[in-house]
């Protein structure tokens, strides 16, 4: 999944992306688990969850995460090598993420409901 994938083609649909927000989530979820800094992310998003996304985005949306109390981070200084920003989850953070992980499951219902009651749009073509 590209980041293109989040983006409606240009038919005059709405601008939103379909899946608004879920990179914010997955990046939290990312975070839960253990301190880590942005290139560990943007790795942990193309392995786990099948998303590339450009890093600017990731650290764009990791700022306003940052912002919003849900992230803290701190500069790692080792005695070789750059200098990296290590994120940790805070307790809003946490909280955050249960209440987004809800939200996902109600939407899980309705997708399946409407994947069930509704007949495909589209035939796939023979190989």
């Amino acid at each position: 999944m590209s980041s293109e994938d989040f983006s409606p083609p240009t038919l005059g649909f709405p601008s939103e992306p379909l899946l608004k927000g879920i990179l914010s989530i997955a990046i939290i979820d990312i975070i839960k688990d253990k301190s880590v800094h942005g290139g560990e992310i943007y790795q942990s998003l193309k392995e786990k969850f099948k998303i590339d996304t450009p890093r600017g985005i990731i650290y764009a949306l990791l700022r306003k995460m940052e912002g919003d109390g849900l992230l803290v981070s701190n500069w790692d200084i080792p005695e070789s090598g750059a200098a990296r920003r290590i994120y940790h989850i805070t307790e809003e953070g946490l909280e955050y993420l249960k209440y987004a992980m809800d939200r996902l499951r109600r939407s899980r219902e309705i997708i399946m409901i409407l994947l069930a009651e509704k007949p495909p749009i589209y035939k796939s073509t023979p190989n």
